[in-house]
């Protein structure tokens, strides 16, 4: 059975090692969803620690182009793309380092991905893609494909795009935010919903995708996954097979 492997927001982590280290000869592709820098101050991983761990992400790309994907976060982002907002943790003493690292090795990272699986279209965004924001910069977009929003990177109106935060992250947002600032409290039909069962609402669900994979909304714990969309930003790695079940992957050191 053929399989991917996904791995979610690092910030200086170093869970993503072991997960390669396991599945690396075994899988399709290995697909980052983006946030490689700006760790969290209560987890003890430095800053400068966390830009080497950008450093080895990006010379394992180098070494695995083919099978690798890059995607950009908004911590990534706020360092290279002129007129971003800045996100939390913006490490302001090492930026120059930080942004002539993502700058120099821009070419290697992209804004979305799709894969098709048993004849299902996947897409994977740092964020999340939503049919508001979609809407809402139409003529700068235009159909969601890959090509088309990888192609806003490139351009200011994009960018500009791009900076669209969700108002669950600051009260001057808009309803729902971009493919890097999405909320995935955004994409939950709050009315059925309950804790054990989330129900996606229609404003996630984009025609022309079967499932989304993405990350950036830190979970507690366990990741939020429904039939959808899934939401992996829980601190582990996960692999996807071709029948479209994410599971966890166990770390070695502690089984």
């Amino acid at each position: 059975m053929k399989q991917w492997l996904v791995i979610p927001d690092i910030h200086g982590r170093q869970f993503w090692k072991d997960a390669v280290s396991q599945y690396e000869d075994k899988v399709e592709k290995i697909i980052f969803l983006g946030d490689e820098v700006d760790p969290y101050p209560d987890e003890g991983i430095t800053r400068k620690e966390a830009i080497r761990t950008l450093e080895e992400i990006i010379e394992f790309k180098l070494n695995n182009r083919d099978k690798t994907i890059l995607l950009i976060g908004n911590h990534a982002a706020h360092y290279f793309m002129k007129g971003f907002p800045r996100s939390t943790r913006y490490d302001s003493s090492n930026a120059y380092k930080i942004r002539e690292l993502y700058i120099q090795h821009k070419h290697l990272f992209q804004l979305a991905y799709e894969e098709i699986i048993n004849g299902k279209k996947y897409l994977f965004t740092h964020a999340g893609l939503m049919n508001s924001w979609i809407e809402r910069n139409k003529d700068i977009i235009g159909k969601p494909t890959v090509h088309n929003l990888n192609n806003l990177i490139d351009t200011p109106r994009g960018i500009a795009a791009l900076s669209d935060i969700s108002n669950y992250r600051t009260w001057l947002g808009e309803e729902t935010g971009s493919i890097l600032w999405s909320d995935v409290r955004e994409k939950i039909d709050l009315d059925d919903s309950l804790e054990y069962n989330i129900i996606p609402n229609a404003d996630s669900i984009v025609e022309g995708y079967d499932y989304q994979i993405f990350g950036h909304t830190q979970q507690n714990k366990d990741p939020m996954i429904t039939d959808k969309w899934a939401c992996l930003d829980c601190r582990k790695a996960f692999i996807l097979d071709e029948d479209g079940v994410l599971t966890q992957v166990t770390d070695e050191k502690t089984e």
